[in-house]
């Protein structure tokens, strides 16, 4: 009995779909591994090899999607600064500056608890002068910054925000929220926690956000 073009074009189909699915969770898998041991060992000291098995996949997998140890250390990075730059998106001058920031501390905080070593692994791009994603700072980052900022300036102008440069706002939020997750071991032994996420990030949480309210003068 024949098979109709139909069924034929249905089981192609349904191949296609099998192998997109199994390339994305091959994809997945990569990235995370990758972060791992970029954020244990660095871009130099990083290999394709071990990236391959911690992910649970032929070194050949990794170069099949990815092509090269420095294209997926750009991906990485991109993942990192999507997930942060995606904390604060949808903002303007009319809403509450003092809702607008503390929404925006308090995810990044959870994102800092979530994926410490995508913070790591960002820390130690920027010590080393970002040789890799450099020109992404330069460029995108910068004009992120600069639209971003043009809501902080609106609301410096009306007197609800302290009135320095939107940058530097942005720099200290980073810096006070990423250092738990960059500086885990240093936190670790000063306060001699057993459980991290819920003896620092339960309970540090509210008081950053109080602080850096206070500190921004919001209202």
């Amino acid at each position: 009995m024949a098979t109709s073009s139909n069924e034929n074009d249905s089981s192609g189909t349904k191949k296609k779909r099998r192998k997109s699915r199994v390339g994305d969770k091959n994809r997945v898998s990569i990235i995370k591994a990758a972060a791992t041991v970029f954020s244990r060992k660095g871009y130099d000291g990083a290999r394709v090899d071990e990236i391959a098995l911690k992910a649970g996949l032929p070194k050949a997998n990794v170069l099949y999607y990815f092509n090269s140890k420095q294209n997926l250390y750009r991906v990485v990075m991109e993942e990192v600064l999507s997930l942060w730059l995606s904390a604060i998106d949808d903002v303007s001058p009319s809403l509450e500056p003092v809702e607008v920031i503390t929404e925006y501390v308090t995810k990044k905080l959870e994102l800092s608890r979530a994926y410490p070593e995508a913070s790591r692994i960002f820390a130690m791009e920027v010590i080393s002068g970002a040789p890799i994603i450099g020109d992404y700072l330069r460029n995108d980052l910068r004009s992120w910054v600069a639209e971003k900022g043009e809501v902080f300036a609106a609301w410096q102008a009306e007197g609800r925000m302290v009135d320095i440069e939107p940058a530097h706002l942005f720099f200290m939020i980073w810096a006070v929220t990423q250092t738990y997750a960059d500086f885990q071991a240093q936190i670790e032994a000063v306060l001699g926690v057993d459980d991290y996420e819920t003896e620092v990030y339960d309970k540090i949480t509210s008081s950053v956000v109080d602080v850096l309210i206070r500190g921004f003068k919001l209202s």
